[in-house]
């Protein structure tokens, strides 16, 4: 397979994602942008944009935004990003799990 040929969006700018988000590049693509929301997080109502390919994602996670907007919404707080890779535990809610998080 030759890959000289790959199709290219001349108003996407490279060098933003060159070197920074991948390893070994041969170039990228855009991807489909669903919309998930209303979803009320922290008393505001919030819309998050998902970029994907995989069939029913945006709706599916849009029935989960209902259930949690129609229930009174949820509460969440950001300590850091990344992928948690050690063990897990679990508290009555997220907000007590965020506090355990900045007492450790």
């Amino acid at each position: 397979r030759n890959i000289d040929n790959l199709p290219t969006t001349p108003s996407l700018d490279y060098s933003k994602v060159y070197g920074a988000n991948c390893e070994v590049v041969v170039g990228y693509v855009p991807l489909p942008v669903g919309l998930v929301g209303p979803l009320t997080l922290n008393e505001e109502t919030v819309y998050v944009p998902m970029a994907t390919t995989e069939g029913c994602l945006v709706a599916s996670t849009n029935r989960g935004a209902k259930a949690i907007t129609q229930s009174g919404g949820a509460q969440a707080m950001i300590i850091r990003d990344g992928i948690t890779r050690a063990p897990c535990v679990r508290l009555p809610s997220a907000m007590e799990a965020a506090k355990l998080k900045i007492w450790c």
